[in-house]
Order: structure tokens, then C-alpha cells, then sequence
């Protein structure tokens, strides 16, 4: 059982990355900005992913006490040669020593039995065994020291200046912020109403409700959520769209819109049906403005050619035309 609430909370926690990681460039750095002051003229990317089985086997590893009632953590590591970078060879040591061990204490304020863990203070040493002069950097520049982060607590922030933005990215986080009592049912329609206005398309505005169920488990409202996005149907005036301009039949566009607000699937199997043609040419031609219309809609390339009966090829010998 505790294995399943494991997965389960991981399962939750990659989602939450993914909503995090779409959105970071257009809504963290920007946030970052106006609420811990500090403006960014330039960002660089890094690559995110750092190594998690890093493994270290301390020379020398003790919890010792002293005569004078100390206890910490004793490492000792010994050095044939001079290293350039074993200073942060050892800040690497600390981090990992000290989220390993720990000392256990009773919670003695309260008289309870449960241990408390406790994280001991630990003294590094480097015992130099090689010829010469020992020449490695001993002590870490301030700047490089590590001994606080900055916190930007999301529930915090006023929901009324969230959701006067006009980037969607940011209103969708907005779900997350103080609601300053009003009403979560009111909020969420706010939210939405909102998401409708400033996203660019119907695929666009299909995402962004998705990421807001998503963020809405993290404050227990996601059944409010999905309620507040069924009540307000995600409609689009199909009529002004570049597809429909460029002369998609309205039987077409109108099955596209189905799909749109009963789901992909559901649309692309009742509402996109290619009528039939007398020359093989014509139909061609339809089937294409049908298959351009699908792309720009956001539908996948395996979803069109399998409810259309194509191969994925083809579809994709299409994509690349329009880009």
C-alpha cells in the first residue's frame, strides 16, 4: 500500500514538473523579477538534469565526541597530489555527509518518545601526503558559500494582481496564489474567463485549462475546477479563423469545432468527415485542407492518420509543407 501512495505521489509530482517546466521561461523568470527585485538582462540556458547517483566514499568518516562534550562529524580525506578543485570536492562531501547521517535526540520540550533527527555540525580534513609545497585552495570564496535560499511562497501573492496579467502562463498559476477570501469557485471562473481572453487558440486555451486541473490538486479544488471548465464550454469563432478563410468547408470546420468541445477523439470520430468527391483530385485536395486544419487545431499527427485512414507519412510530408 505505502508503495502504490509512493507512485501515485510521484506520478503527481512529474505532473506538476511538466506544468512547472512549460511555463518557467514565460512565468517563473518574470515573477522572479517582480517580487524578489532583481532585474534579468540575460538568462543562459544550463542543462537541467544533474547527476543523482553520485557516489562518494569518504577516506575517513566518524561521529566523535570530545572532552570538552562536542559531537560533530570527523572526515578525514588523505591527498597524494595537489588538486585544483578539492575544495569543491569536499563542499560536495558536506552536502552529502550531512543529508546522510544524522544523530537522534528525544524531543525532550515535549516528553515525547519519538526521535528527532538532527543534523551535526562536520569538520573536514585533508591530510597531504604528496611532495612539496601543499598548494590547494583550503577556504571557499564568500560568494560561493552556501548558507541560505530565498523563498518565493506562490499562496502568498495576491490573487488580484495574478490575474490582471495578460500572459497566460502566469494566470494559470494564479490558482495557487491568496484568494484573499473570496469565494474558490468565483476565482477559478475568473481564471478561465481570463485564460479564454489572452490565449492565442482554441489548442492553446486547451492546454492551459489542462495545466490548471492539474495545478488545482495542489489546493484540493480540482473537482471545482473541473465543474467551473465544463459550465464554461471552450468556444471559438471558427468563422474568423485562417483556416476557415482559406477555404476549409463549413462542414468541415464545423466538425472540427465539435471535436474541439467533446473531446479530440470523440470530434475527430463524428465531426470530420471528408465528403466524397467525383475525381480523385478533388478529393485530394479536401482531404488535405481537412488534414491542414487537424495540425493547426493542435491534433497529433497519429490521431489524424489513424481516424482518417493514412498513413503517418503522409501526414507528416503535410506538416512539413506548411512549416
Amino acid at each position: 500500500m505505502q508503495e502504490e501512495q509512493k507512485a501515485k505521489s510521484k506520478d503527481s509530482g512529474n505532473y506538476y514538473d511538466k506544468v512547472i517546466k512549460e511555463n518557467i521561461q514565460e512565468v517563473f523568470l518574470p515573477l522572479v523579477e517582480k517580487y524578489l527585485y532583481f532585474k534579468i538582462v540575460e538568462a543562459k540556458k544550463l542543462e537541467a538534469k544533474l547527476q543523482s547517483t553520485i557516489e562518494r566514499e569518504a577516506d575517513f568518516l566518524r561521529i566523535v565526541k570530545t572532552d570538552r562534550g562536542e559531537e560533530f562529524i570527523l572526515h578525514i580525506e588523505f591527498q597524494a597530489e595537489n588538486e585544483s578543485g578539492m575544495i569543491y570536492r569536499m563542499k560536495e562531501y558536506d552536502g552529502i555527509i550531512q543529508r546522510k547521517h544524522k544523530s537522534e535526540e528525544k524531543d525532550k520540550d515535549h516528553h515525547k518518545s519519538k526521535a528527532k533527527a538532527e543534523y551535526l555540525e562536520i569538520r573536514h580534513y585533508v591530510i597531504f601526503l604528496g611532495k612539496g609545497k601543499m598548494t590547494m585552495q583550503t577556504q571557499l570564496e564568500e560568494q560561493h558559500v552556501f548558507r541560505q535560499f530565498g523563498v518565493l511562497n506562490l499562496n502568498e501573492l495576491d490573487f488580484n494582481q495574478m490575474i490582471q496579467s495578460q500572459i497566460p502562463e502566469e494566470i494559470v498559476f494564479a490558482i495557487l496564489s491568496d484568494f484573499k477570501g473570496e469565494d474558490p469557485e468565483k476565482i477559478i471562473r475568473l481564471i478561465v474567463a481570463k485564460l479564454k481572453k489572452c490565449s492565442r487558440s482554441v489548442a492553446e486555451l486547451k492546454k492551459f485549462t489542462e495545466q490548471l486541473r492539474i495545478l488545482s490538486k495542489l489546493r484540493t479544488l480540482e473537482k471545482k475546477t473541473i465543474k467551473t471548465i465544463k459550465n464554461m464550454p471552450i468556444k471559438y469563432n471558427i468563422e474568423e479563423d485562417y483556416v476557415y478563410q482559406e477555404g476549409v468547408k463549413k462542414g468541415q470546420v464545423q466538425g472540427i469545432e465539435q471535436g474541439i468541445e467533446q473531446g479530440i477523439e470523440q470530434g475527430i470520430e463524428q465531426g470530420i468527415e471528408l465528403e466524397k468527391k467525383n475525381s480523385q483530385i478533388a478529393l485530394e485536395q479536401e482531404r488535405k485542407k481537412a488534414i491542414v486544419a487537424m495540425l493547426l487545431y493542435g491534433i497529433s499527427i497519429v490521431e489524424i492518420a489513424k481516424s482518417m485512414g493514412l498513413s503517418i507519412e503522409l501526414v507528416e510530408k503535410i506538416q512539413r509543407e506548411l512549416n
